[in-house]
């Protein structure tokens, strides 16, 4: 029996012989009935994921959400449950013969599980093993207290949003380690630098790489494109009104501090970086509603993981750093 599987076996199975013949016979019909439901449930949930991802691919940024709340009245993060099923779960499982529940299934799903025990489960699950929420989170937290300790978040007096979302350990998906100037950091591998200067004009969704020392996404940067890419940092500032859908970042920084954009006041940047990391620190910027961020971490001498799901507002923030622009072609 594998390390998970004893971490988070507590029944393995109910004992039907402590029921009369009658409660047993209704009990076995209904948890047969429960479980075909799990599973045409499951297979419900990916290929919405599926379709969702269809339409997202063809509409530009901002339409999505758009639509997403016209016609089912849903926020990003309700589309993403779906969406991270279709993406990280697409070649792992049969989900016409698995027993698992919705909530489990999206928590299997997200970004922030380990790629261990998403396969474990999985694995369980192939076997015939009935899934839960509860279980997946338990052997998580046991993950994460073995691997890290809990990053410190500012006092309450900071600047933090009042949700407090449920957060798990991150573990990137077989990283591998590229070493820039002054900078070692873990990332995809890259094929190919181009070695001139961007036309901002045409920047469109991708990485790109800044004087050799800080790394800018243009594209959704709650995708596994953005997050799997981001080493630990000392700080990340999450600058957004839009639906929190960024909870791995607690597990990215030492210090994290999220306001609304409403909130965002002349030199309140600067005020942060300087309070809470130190020269040569890397820096998160998960959105970039002020064209002068990285600009500004870069004169502070901070290195910078940045990016914007709007393609015009980090065009704008790479344009206003007057730093050479090289793109980076992933796989």
């Amino acid at each position: 029996m594998s390390k998970l599987k004893k971490q988070s076996e507590v029944v393995t199975g109910f004992d039907y012989e402590i029921l009369d013949s009658e409660q047993r016979i209704v009990v076995q019909q209904r948890t047969g009935e429960i479980k075909e439901r799990l599973r045409r449930s499951a297979q419900d949930i990916w290929e919405i994921g599926q379709k969702l991802t269809d339409v997202r691919s063809r509409l530009k940024h901002g339409q999505f959400e758009t639509w997403l709340k016209a016609e089912f009245g849903w926020s990003r993060r309700t589309a993403y449950n779906f969406i991270n099923v279709y993406e990280t779960l697409a070649e792992r499982a049969n989900f016409a013969q698995i027993d698992i529940a919705t909530s489990a299934l999206y928590l299997l799903a997200a970004p922030s599980t380990p790629q261990n025990v998403r396969e474990e489960f999985l694995q369980r699950a192939q076997e015939g093993e009935t899934i839960t929420h509860k279980s997946i989170r338990q052997v998580i937290e046991d993950e994460k207290s073995q691997s890290i300790s809990t990053p410190a978040l500012p006092e309450p007096s900071q600047p933090l949003t009042s949700k407090k979302p449920e957060i798990l350990a991150i573990i990137p998906k077989e990283p591998i380690k590229v070493e820039t100037p002054a900078l070692e950091v873990t990332i995809a591998t890259s094929s190919s630098v181009s070695p001139v200067v961007v036309n901002l004009n045409e920047i469109q969704s991708s990485w790109f790489l800044l004087e050799k020392q800080h790394f800018v996404f243009c594209g959704d940067t709650a995708s596994p494109q953005f997050i799997e890419r981001i080493p630990f940092a000392a700080l990340a500032i999450a600058i957004t009104s839009d639906d929190w859908d960024h909870d791995w970042l607690i597990e990215r920084a030492k210090t994290v501090i999220i306001f609304p954009e409403s909130d965002l006041k002349e030199q309140l940047i600067e005020q942060l970086i300087k309070m809470f990391s130190a020269s040569g620190d890397i820096v998160i910027f998960p959105w970039l509603p002020s064209r002068d961020m990285i600009e500004m971490a870069h004169q502070l001498n901070r290195r910078v993981f940045a990016g914007d799901p709007s393609i015009e507002r980090c065009r704008q923030a790479i344009a206003q750093s007057q730093l050479k622009s090289q793109p980076l072609d992933y796989p």
